[in-house]
């Protein structure tokens, strides 16, 4: 049934189509309500998922980020070896005879903007490692 109306109406419209009627062509055109409805909620609804996808990946790069910073700390601390980046600290130790000493990493990375024309400046993540210097005997 539906198969043999679609059929009739496409005849139809062709009959009108090649009569040279306008107005019914411009009428089959007109009778598009569903697509004005679905834009009015599509459009939202990406906007919505676009930040919501821009939160995540903002949190995740920021963790793993800190993960990476803290790995660096804690290798630089354990070998001695520092970037460019890295601060020593002194640390207060009860202890007279044994220094404390810490080191501080910072890494910084750019985030990926998902949404166009959320802010006019670029977003970066700024992270922090620390770390205790191992047996530093100075």
């Amino acid at each position: 049934m539906l198969k043999s109306r679609r059929k009739r109406d496409l005849s139809d419209f062709a009959k009108k189509l090649h009569e040279g009627d306008l107005s019914g062509f411009a009428k089959s055109v007109r009778n598009e309500r569903g697509s004005v409805e679905s834009a009015l909620v599509v459009i939202p609804l990406m906007t919505l998922f676009l930040i919501s996808f821009q939160l995540v990946l903002s949190i995740s790069s920021r963790n793993i980020e800190a993960s990476y910073a803290q790995s660096a700390a804690t290798h630089n601390s354990i070998t001695g070896r520092f970037e460019q980046g890295d601060v020593i600290i002194d640390l207060n130790s009860p202890d007279a005879f044994n220094k404390l000493r810490a080191v501080v990493t910072t890494h910084n990375r750019a985030l990926p903007n998902l949404v166009p024309h959320l802010g006019s400046q670029e977003h970066t993540v700024k992270v922090h490692g620390f770390s205790i210097l191992e047996n530093q005997g100075e």
